[in-house]
């Protein structure tokens, strides 16, 4: 549970932050912040089967 909101708190912040300036479109942040939530995620697991240490 607690991983699900770091990935859901990662990619509500992207969204937030990409669309500051207005220069992307919905569709566009929207796909940054699934990136985001796929790399949050990837990078946590590779320190979980790892041990940890990185």
């Amino acid at each position: 549970m607690r991983m699900m909101a770091i990935l859901l708190g990662a990619s509500a912040f992207v969204y937030y932050v990409t669309g500051l300036r207005g220069s992307f479109t919905r569709r566009t942040r929207l796909y940054f912040a699934m990136g985001t939530w796929v790399f949050v995620y990837l990078v946590t697991m590779l320190m979980v089967f790892r041990g940890g240490n990185l």
